[in-house]
């Protein structure tokens, strides 16, 4: 419990101000106590889309929009989107320094998913118990392609990650999509 916890705590961590400034697409995945969800990922900036290979919660795509403070579910099968609130499983972890972190130590380094990494033990301080990770840093970019939690229980991945500029068409609802919870105009 203390291990799941912790790694609610860190994914709770919403970035006011994005500490990355690359561009980049990615397949994720994210496993959490035996669920595992896939999903490919563009993201810049503040903003972000997640395309799931199985639905979540009765979308095929989620758009996280920290600028204006809203995510939007899309429901392709229905031609609709929701406006919903940021919840945790629509962070991403996409900066080096993990929220609460106390300590890291360098273990070494490795070649992952195309890229040569550093290979990282990193403690991060989650409701005043320690809890320890291990993560892979790009060389390159700083970024954290991988980070898994020492007991194995939760991790997050990224593969066949590429950076590059992302169209703001992905950041958007689909065209011709109807707002299935539209905002009360007073």
């Amino acid at each position: 419990m203390r291990v799941r916890s912790g790694a609610c705590l860190l994914l709770v961590v919403v970035f006011s101000t994005p500490a990355w400034s690359f561009e980049f697409s990615a397949q994720r995945i994210a496993r959490d106590q035996g669920k595992v969800v896939n999903a490919q990922v563009n993201a810049r900036d503040d903003r972000w889309r997640f395309e799931y290979a199985e639905p979540q919660s009765g979308a095929m795509a989620a758009i996280v929009r920290q600028d204006r403070q809203v995510a939007w579910r899309i429901l392709s099968k229905h031609r609709m989107y929701q406006e919903v609130p940021i919840v945790r499983e629509y962070l991403l972890l996409v900066s080096e320094k993990m929220d609460g972190e106390v300590s890291r130590a360098l273990v070494g380094t490795e070649d992952l998913n195309g890229y040569p990494t550093e290979m990282f033990e990193v403690t991060v301080m989650a409701k005043g118990e320690p809890q320890r990770y291990y993560q892979w840093v790009t060389q390159t970019q700083r970024f954290p392609i991988k980070t898994v939690s020492v007991r194995g229980d939760w991790s997050v991945e990224y593969r066949n990650v590429i950076f590059a500029a992302q169209s703001g068409l992905f950041f958007e609802p689909p065209r011709g999509y109807v707002q299935a919870n539209p905002p009360a105009h007073p």
